[in-house]
């Protein structure tokens, strides 16, 4: 298999995989992003549980993040809680059920 054909094939599985993502994430009242920001939020570690680390690994605005945060918040997919040290810091943690579905995707 030439290089060409080979790019092609993971080109067509990566292609297939995102349709699949989207369509699981449709199944839930889900946006690919939503369901791309509770994944890094179930895998993520304590000093990048923060909107602003959503929003540079998404490499989206603070306020697109900010929306899809406040859906799944609204789903009962993820908690937001004040910084025990810091109260200006809001930490973001999936809740069971959201982490339950990341497990399921």
């Amino acid at each position: 298999m030439s290089a060409q054909e080979a790019n092609d094939v993971l080109e067509r599985l990566c292609n297939l995989q995102r349709m699949e993502a989207r369509a699981f994430g449709l199944r839930y009242g889900l946006q690919p992003v939503q369901m791309e920001a509770l994944t890094y939020l179930t895998q993520c570690n304590r000093y990048s549980n923060t909107p602003q680390a959503v929003a540079e690994y998404l490499g989206l605005t603070k306020g697109t993040v900010s929306q899809s945060l406040k859906v799944l918040e609204q789903k009962g997919f993820l908690r937001k809680e004040a910084d025990h040290e810091d109260k200006r810091i809001v930490r973001l943690a999936p809740t069971t059920k959201g982490s339950n579905l990341v497990k399921k995707a």
